[in-house]
């Protein structure tokens, strides 16, 4: 089970915890080992209800690794199966609608709404969306920093990433984010308001992003737990309504992707780029950049120069 997030981990056993659920439902179907043909009709039992390619996709990925993990072939590997789920996969497709990313305009917008007295939960959102941002990060990434990850520099700060989705080894790593010439836009200030306005010790070991409740002092940081990475989700795409955005057209990923379009448009060397984002591939880097008008033209005007 090391070889796979934690995440994917979770994911992968409620998923096949309803494989398990369906064949309680069904006469002389055994959860395990898996026969083919009862699979094959559990596939498009999950199709139905879910009408979401991605569901089928995932029953099947979970259930082959449960079927790995014991020793046995993935079930995925099954020619009945792979007919299966190519049917389901045509007949389920969707055309994609590629979620848009936040832009240096928007982060700025939402800044520029703290006003001058803001409250602790107008400030916590603000930090989540620049260290999200700055740091290429995922919600699930941010929602799993600890207090004691963050240290503050001169001119940057350093965020130690214990694990991630493509940290599959658990080795850690670090994301470091230089301060701005302006401090009502650095992400390292914005961050920094937070751990002083919500009394956060730098030594702790608890999670940074905490739920907070009201009290006749006013709004208070919970001692102990976490914000799930659901509410932080509902909590800035809440925050981009209010500025007037369209919530359904930003997805999990936005912010990372707008750090990471911001950048790549900007022409950070492609070393860095991939290393500050922690990305495995070319492939996984290039799916999170919508690249500018701007830059597309170039690859035609450097034509156009070797033309002239």
């Amino acid at each position: 089970m090391g070889s796979r997030a934690s995440s994917t981990v979770t994911k992968y056993t409620r998923a096949f915890l309803k494989w398990q659920r369906w064949t309680e439902t069904m006469d002389d179907v055994k959860v395990f080992p898996v026969n083919p043909l009862h699979f094959a009709l559990y596939l498009q039992h999950v199709g139905e209800q879910s009408q979401s390619k991605a569901a089928v996709e995932e029953a099947t990925n979970a259930v082959s690794w449960i079927c790995q993990t014991a020793g046995l072939d993935p079930i995925a590997q099954d020619p009945f199966i792979k007919m299966t789920l190519a049917g389901l996969q045509r007949n389920l497709a969707k055309p994609k609608t590629k979620k848009e990313p936040v832009t240096p305009e928007m982060l700025r917008e939402m800044i520029e709404s703290l006003g001058l007295r803001p409250s602790l939960s107008e400030v916590r959102t603000v930090a989540i969306a620049v260290t999200a941002f700055h740091g290429f990060f995922r919600f699930d990434e941010v929602v799993r920093i600890r207090c004691c990850d963050v240290k503050f520099g001169v001119d940057h700060m350093a965020i130690k990433v214990l694990s991630s989705k493509t940290d599959q080894y658990r080795q850690g790593d670090e994301v470091v984010i230089a301060r701005a010439d302006s401090p009502h836009t650095c992400p390292v200030a914005r961050l920094e308001q937070y751990y002083s306005m919500a009394g956060i010790n730098h030594f702790s070991t608890e999670r940074l992003f905490r739920a907070i409740v009201k009290t006749k002092e006013g709004e208070k940081l919970r001692t102990s737990g976490s914000i799930s990475y659901t509410r932080v989700r509902e909590i800035l795409l809440e925050k981009l309504r209010s500025l007037g955005y369209e919530p359904s057209e930003f997805g999990t990923h936005n912010f990372r992707a707008g750090g990471a379009t911001t950048a790549a448009n900007q022409g950070v060397p492609d070393r860095l780029f991939k290393r500050h984002g922690r990305w495995k591939s070319e492939t996984a880097k290039d799916g999170y950049i919508k690249d500018s008008l701007e830059a597309r033209l170039e690859v035609s005007k450097k034509l156009h120069t070797n033309m002239s």
